[in-house]
């Protein structure tokens, strides 16, 4: 994990500094916007002048952004991909893939190992559950070639997409659905073990 991009911590600029938050056009990624799959704004925003004046950095377009800090992390391990330049709250980190990676593959691979992500690198203790980055960034991924993933990735789309055009059916069906797509979406990113 630690050599599959340029990977970004977060920072939170101090609110009581209100020329950091007031007016803001720079999408502010924190916790609480985590719910979907692809971020394309967030409910708090944060100034350029925040970005010079605070630990905040600009994370670019297709990073994939996951939650590092957090009491959810007892169960789920959230992890969504940007459509938009953002910055990151200090309980977070993103990394943007490397050229010979593509981003919704690999958002896509990360959703498939969330399991291991978290038995592998929760660590418990303190006030709130946390990843031990250093477990975190020895987690191996497959990387097929570029087109592979690219294949992938857009047949995972067109799953995803059915899904979600479901969004009028019955609960149960819908359900059904969901548990269907994460079965096959797990089945197409199942590679042999990596050897350490």
């Amino acid at each position: 994990m630690s050599e599959i991009g340029t990977w970004y911590g977060g920072g939170t600029p101090d609110k009581s500094i209100v020329s950091y938050w007031e007016n803001g056009t720079i999408p502010w990624i924190s916790p609480k916007d985590m719910r979907s799959t692809l971020i394309e704004d967030t409910q708090d925003h944060i100034t350029t002048k925040a970005l010079r004046g605070s630990s905040a950095k600009l994370v670019p377009a297709n990073s994939i952004a996951i939650v590092f800090r957090s009491s959810i992390l007892e169960h789920t391990l959230p992890m969504s991909r940007t459509s938009v330049p953002a910055a990151l709250n200090q309980d977070m980190k993103a990394v943007q893939p490397k050229s010979d990676i593509d981003p919704r593959y690999l958002h896509y691979a990360l959703l498939s190992s969330q399991e291991k992500l978290l038995r592998g690198a929760r660590k418990r203790g303190g006030s709130v559950t946390s990843l031990d980055s250093k477990k975190f960034f020895k987690f191996k991924i497959p990387l097929p070639p570029l087109e592979e993933q690219n294949l992938l990735a857009v047949t995972i789309d067109s799953f995803d997409a059915l899904v979600n055009d479901l969004s009028s059916g019955l609960p149960a069906e819908l359900n059904a659905r969901r548990q269907q797509y994460e079965y096959y979406r797990d089945k197409l990113l199942t590679f042999k073990e990596l050897k350490s």
